[in-house]
C-alpha cells in the first residue's frame, strides 16, 4: 500500500510540473520525501537535488540537520557540556554515590576469633561478608582503624585489610589486632557478651573506595554489626564425668569432667587455663581447672575440666552430694552449677576483663552420665525365703539371707558399703509378677576390686500385681517341679557408703538383672517315710504317723501351711489314701517332715496285703500325687497340681511275730473222734492304736505236714503294744486214716515228752485274722501272717 501511494505521489507532481512549468520550488516543504535524489556539492558545501524520473537537476533545497554549521554547533555545545559535567560527575556526584551505596550495605560476621589476650588488647581473626555493595566492582580500602563501638562507648580499633566486591557483595577474611580503648567498657562488655543472647557493635571509620579507575577518599562508615552473644552457652552437656581417685590427706576425690559448651555466638576466644568453682544446691563441690580452654564461635566447644571434690562434714552437704551422685548413677539429669574464678590466658597471668567477664558468669551444668551406666549386675540370690498365708493372699513374705550382686562404679575411689536397701520387681516370662519393698536396712559388705557386694533381704512383703496373679501361681509352679528357672530382677538399690567425699547415701540406683535359681524339682526326689507309727483308726481309714523326707537340692524356702497328697501304690497305681503335711516347710536340704497317712484304699484285697506286709516289714514303693484341693494356699495351687513324687514307706519296723506262745491239749479219745485239740495262744499288739480281733481262720503245719485248722469267730480286743491270750480255739484236725498214721509213726515218736506233761513243738502258722484297727469301731481288715512258734503241746489218755 505504501509503494502505491509512493506512485501515485510521483504521477501528480510530474503532472503539475509539465503543465504550470514552474520552474523553482519555494521550499523544502513543496518537496514530497523520496521523490528526488541529494546530491552534496563539494564546491558550495551544499547538497543538489536531481530529478529521478527525468534525470536533471532539481532546484537546490537544504535541510537544516544537513547544514555542517549545525553539526559544529553541536559539537561545540557537547563540549562545553561535558567540560562541565564531568568534574562535577567526578568531585561531586560521583562521592556522594559511592557514600550512598557504603550507607545502604550491609555488613555481617560469621567468625570473630580472639587470641593471645592482653590488658590492651588481643589478636582477632575475621570471616565475614557485606552485601549490597553496588552493581560496579570495587575495592574498598580502610586507611584509618574502625573504631567498634558498644551502646555508646567506645570498645576499640582494630585495623583491617581491603576488601573486594564484585557482583555487590563481598567476603572478609582477615587477621589483624584489635586495641582496647576503653578497658572498663570493654570488661563491661565482656560480662554481658557472655551472658545475653544478642548485641550490636557500631563500627565507624573511613574509608576509600576504588571503583570505575577512580579512588573515592574520605567515605564515611558507619555499620550496626548486629551478632548473637554467647547466652550464658545455653546447654552444657558432659560427654564424661569421672573420679580418678581419692585425694591425699583426706582432702577429698579428684574429678575429671569432660563437657562440650554450646556457643551460639560467632565470637570465639583463647581462654588458656580457665578455674571454676562447682555448686549444687548451696554446696561448695569443688573447684576445677581447664587448660588450653578454647570457645569455638558457632560450635560446641570440648572444655577437659580436672580438679577436687571436697570431703564434706556438713550433713545437708552430705544430703546434696548423696543426690548428686546418686541421680548420676542412676541416669537422671542433676542441674549443678559452675562459676568462674580466673582465666590465665598464657597458665601463669589473669586478665582482668576476661576473668571479670567470667567471674559474673554461672554455668548450668547438667551432670548426666551421657549412657547408662548399668552399676549393678549379675545379681545372685544364693537363698530365698517365701512364706504364704492362707489369710493374705498374694502377699507371701520373702527373704534371703545372702544376695549378692556384682557393681561396677565408674569412679576409681574407695567406696565402703556399710548397709542397702532395695525394692524390686520380680519379672517373669517378660511380664512384671511382684513388687518387693524392704523397708528395712541391712548390713552390707563390699569387695570394690572385685566388684561384689554381699548383704541379705529382711522379712518383706512380696506384693503380687492384680494381673499377674495366674502368671505367679506358674512361677511357684516351675520353681517347684523345675530342677532351675530363670527369671529377672529390676528394681532400685541403696547403700549408704564411705568415699574418699564423705559418707554418702547412694539411693534409688537402677538394676536390672537375670537370676538363676535351682528349683525344689519335687518330681525327681525320693520321698522316703520313716518312723511309720500306726496309731489310730476308724471305720473310715487306719492313722498312720511317719517322717517324710522332702529333699531340697535348691536354695529355696517354701512355707505353705497344710497340705494333703494322695497317695497311690506305684507298682499298681491303686489308690491308697492320703497324706497329710499339717505344715508344709521346705528348706534347702533332707527336710525330714511329720505327716499323717490316712490309709483307706478302695480294693479290699490291697487293703489287706498292705496291713499284712507292714506287720512283716515290707518296703512299699509309692506315689504321691497332688492337686489343686490339695493346698488351701492359691499362690501353690497350680503348684500343687503338678506335684508327683515318688516315695518308698517301710513297714513294721523291726517286725514283731503275733503269737508269742501257745498251747494246745488234746487226748487220744479227741484224736481218735472228733480229731480236735483245744488251742490257746498269747497275742501281741505291735501298734500303736488297739486292735479289735473279730476271729482268725489258721492253718497249722508241722514240718511241711498238714496238722489243722483254727476258724473260729470271738472278739478279743488287743491294747496298743500289748498282748492278751486267745479264748480256747479248736483246732481241727484232719480225718482219715493218714493223720492216724501221720501221728503215730511221726509226731509222737518225735516228742516223747507230750504225753508225760507236754513238750515245745513248733508249728507253722498261716493266719488269716479278721480285724477292726483302732477298736470295735476300727477299720475292718483281714490280716494276714505267717510264722513259726514252739506251742507247748499235751496229749493225755483221757
Amino acid at each position: 500500500m505504501s509503494h502505491m501511494l509512493f506512485s501515485a505521489s510521483k504521477e501528480k507532481l510530474a503532472e503539475k510540473d509539465h503543465h504550470q512549468n514552474a520552474g523553482k520550488i519555494s521550499s523544502d516543504e513543496d518537496l514530497p520525501y523520496g521523490s528526488d535524489e541529494v546530491e552534496y556539492n563539494d564546491e558550495k558545501g551544499e547538497f543538489d537535488t536531481y530529478d529521478e524520473e527525468h534525470g536533471h537537476a532539481a532546484e537546490k533545497r537544504t535541510r537544516f540537520y544537513q547544514s555542517k554549521r549545525f553539526w559544529i554547533k553541536c559539537i561545540t555545545i557537547l563540549v562545553i557540556i561535558l567540560a562541565v559535567f564531568i568534574p562535577l560527575l567526578i568531585f561531586v556526584i560521583l562521592p556522594k554515590l559511592v557514600q550512598a551505596i557504603v550507607n545502604g550495605s550491609t555488613m555481617s560476621m560469621s567468625q570473630l576469633n580472639m587470641t593471645d589476650a592482653t590488658e590492651t588488647g588481643m589478636k582477632v581473626s575475621l570471616i565475614g561478608g557485606i552485601d549490597n555493595a553496588g552493581i560496579f566492582p570495587a575495592t574498598i580500602e580502610f586507611p584509618e582503624p574502625i573504631i567498634v563501638s558498644w551502646e555508646g562507648h567506645q570498645l576499640g580499633s582494630m585495623q583491617m585489610s581491603s576488601v573486594k566486591a564484585s557482583g555487590g557483595k563481598a567476603t572478609i577474611i582477615d587477621s589483624t589486632s584489635f586495641s582496647i580503648i576503653d578497658k572498663e567498657a570493654f570488661s563491661t562488655f565482656a560480662k554481658d557478651m557472655l551472658t545475653i543472647e544478642t548485641f550490636t557493635w557500631v563500627l565507624t571509620s573511613t574509608v576509600q573506595v576504588k571503583a570505575i579507575g577512580r579512588t573515592i577518599k574520605d567515605i564515611s562508615l558507619k555499620k550496626e554489626l548486629k551478632m548473637l552473644g554467647m547466652n550464658g552457652f545455653g546447654k552444657v552437656t558432659i560427654d564424661s564425668f569421672t573420679m580418678p581417685g581419692d585425694a591425699p590427706n583426706n582432702a577429698g576425690a579428684y574429678v575429671r569432667l569432660v563437657t562440650s559448651m554450646n556457643n551460639p555466638s560467632p565470637i570465639g576466644m583463647t581462654l588458656g587455663t580457665m578455674v571454676l568453682d562447682l555448686f549444687y544446691e548451696g554446696t561448695y563441690l569443688g573447684q576445677v581447672t581447664a587448660t588450653d580452654a578454647v570457645l569455638i564461635g558457632n560450635s560446641p566447644s570440648p572444655l577437659t575440666l580436672e580438679g577436687l571434690l571436697f570431703y564434706q562434714t556438713n550433713q545437708t552437704d552430705l544430703d546434696n552430694v548423696s543426690t548428686l551422685m546418686s541421680n548420676f548413677l542412676a541416669g537422671k539429669v542433676t542441674m549443678t552449677s559452675a562459676k568462674g574464678v580466673a582465666v590465665k590466658p598464657d597458665g601463669i597471668n589473669s586478665i582482668s576483663w576476661l576473668s571479670n567477664g567470667l567471674l559474673s558468669l554461672t554455668l548450668n551444668v547438667p551432670l548426666q552420665s551421657p549412657t547408662p551406666l548399668n552399676v549393678i549386675r549379675d545379681i545372685s540370690i544364693k537363698d530365698m525365703g517365701m512364706i504364704f498365708n492362707e489369710t493374705s493372699p498374694y502377699t507371701p513374705t520373702a527373704s534371703s539371707n545372702m544376695v549378692t550382686a556384682g557393681f561396677k562404679l565408674p569412679f576409681n575411689i574407695t567406696v565402703g558399703m556399710q548397709s542397702v536397701s532395695n525394692s524390686m520387681s520380680i519379672l517373669y516370662k517378660g511380664k512384671v509378677l511382684t513388687d518387693i519393698n524392704a523397708a528395712v536396712w541391712s548390713q552390707a559388705q563390699s569387695d570394690v576390686p572385685g566388684g561384689l557386694i554381699v548383704f541379705s533381704l529382711p522379712p518383706s512383703l512380696l506384693v503380687v500385681k492384680d494381673d499377674a496373679k495366674e502368671e505367679f501361681d506358674q512361677f511357684i509352679a516351675d520353681l517347684t517341679v523345675n530342677a532351675e528357672q530363670t527369671f529377672m530382677v529390676t528394681g532400685l538399690a541403696s547403700a549408704v557408703s564411705t568415699t574418699p567425699v564423705g559418707t554418702v547415701k547412694l539411693s534409688g540406683i537402677p538394676f536390672t538383672s537375670n537370676v538363676t535359681m535351682k528349683g525344689l524339682n519335687f518330681n525327681s526326689i525320693d520321698a522316703a517315710v520313716t518312723n511309720v507309727v500306726v496309731n489310730g483308726g476308724t471305720s473310715d481309714h487306719i492313722t498312720m504317723n511317719q517322717m517324710v523326707a522332702l529333699p531340697n537340692p535348691s536354695t529355696l524356702s517354701v512355707t505353705g501351711g497344710s497340705v494333703l497328697l494322695t497317695v497311690y501304690d506305684k507298682v499298681t497305681d491303686q489308690y491308697l489314701g492320703e497324706l497329710s503335711i499339717p505344715n508344709l516347710k521346705v528348706v534347702p536340704g533332707p527336710n525330714p517332715t511329720p505327716s499323717q497317712f490316712f490309709f483307706h484304699p478302695k480294693n479290699e484285697t490291697l487293703r489287706d496285703q498292705f496291713l499284712s506286709q507292714y506287720l512283716t516289714g515290707a518296703v512299699f514303693p509309692l506315689k504321691v500325687v497332688g492337686s489343686k484341693k490339695a493346698t488351701s494356699i492359691v499362690e501353690l495351687k497350680a503348684a500343687m497340681s503338678l506335684v508327683s513324687i515318688s516315695s518308698t514307706a517301710p513297714g513294721l519296723t523291726p517286725p514283731r511275730l503275733l503269737v508269742t506262745s501257745g498251747t494246745a491239749n488234746s487226748n487220744i479219745g479227741t484224736l481218735l473222734g472228733n480229731r480236735q485239740t483245744i488251742t490257746s495262744v498269747n497275742m501281741i499288739n505291735p501298734l500303736n492304736t488297739e486292735l479289735y480281733v473279730t476271729g482268725q481262720v489258721t492253718q497249722i503245719s508241722w514240718k511241711g505236714n498238714f496238722f489243722g485248722t483254727i476258724n473260729a469267730k470271738y472278739e478279743q480286743a488287743v491294747p496298743p503294744n500289748g498282748a492278751v491270750d486267745t479264748p480256747p480255739l479248736t483246732l481241727q484236725h484232719p480225718s482219715g486214716l493218714e493223720f492216724g498214721f501221720f501221728l503215730t509213726t511221726q509226731f509222737v515218736p518225735s516228742y516223747p515228752l507230750i504225753a508225760l506233761g507236754g513238750a515245745m513243738v513248733p508249728f507253722d502258722l498261716d493266719v488269716m485274722m479278721s480285724v477292726r484297727v483302732g477298736g470295735p469301731n476300727g477299720y475292718p481288715a483281714t490280716i494276714h501272717y505267717v510264722q513259726q512258734q514252739e506251742i507247748l503241746t499235751k496229749m493225755s489218755m483221757f
